[in-house]
């Protein structure tokens, strides 16, 4: 709404759809976007799911240079230990900006259970900068008034307001 930015969205599901492997396809621009097709060239690719790194190529799609996102309870001394050496090859290739944050933890600890997905909007919104950060937080708390408000009430409002404060600044 702030800003001249047009986005899309294409979702590709597996044939699980609940608890099964979600890829989302999302695109920026100045002018509209009619594109039908998946991206197989992308300045960001996140991983939320870590147990994904050993199953499926994730930097592949990765342009060089990209950033990629890794959701992960391990810290940064253990990613060797956990990452596959193809993915870690590729990373290093591909000239990737990589972070990891661990938005299960920080969800716990904001009283938010098992929900991240307003930490881990935080982060892509930090990593990207599609665009200014002072619109992306402000939308995301109005996205979260106009989501929970009427179901839950304002403490929970708050709860995902303070999950988008904490991810836009967890990424390490």
């Amino acid at each position: 709404d702030n800003t001249d930015m047009y986005a899309q969205a294409y979702f590709d599901y597996d044939s699980k759809k609940s608890g099964g492997v979600t890829m989302s396809h999302l695109r920026f621009g100045h002018s509209p976007i009619k594109s039908t097709y998946l991206i197989h060239k992308a300045n960001f690719v996140a991983c939320h799911n870590p147990s994904y790194v050993r199953k499926y190529n994730m930097v592949q799609e990765l342009v060089d240079g990209g950033t990629f996102l890794l959701n992960c309870p391990w810290t940064v001394e253990e990613l060797d230990a956990h990452l596959p050496a193809k993915m870690k090859r590729d990373l290093a290739r591909k000239h990737a900006n990589f972070y990891i944050i661990d938005a299960a933890k920080l969800a716990q600890e904001i009283g938010l259970g098992k929900r991240t997905n307003n930490i881990l909007q935080g982060a892509f919104f930090a990593l990207t900068k599609v665009i200014p950060m002072d619109v992306a937080v402000a939308d995301m708390k109005k996205n979260n008034y106009a989501t929970y408000f009427k179901k839950a009430g304002q403490k929970i409002v708050d709860l995902n307001d303070k999950a988008v404060d904490v991810g836009v600044n967890a990424a390490v």
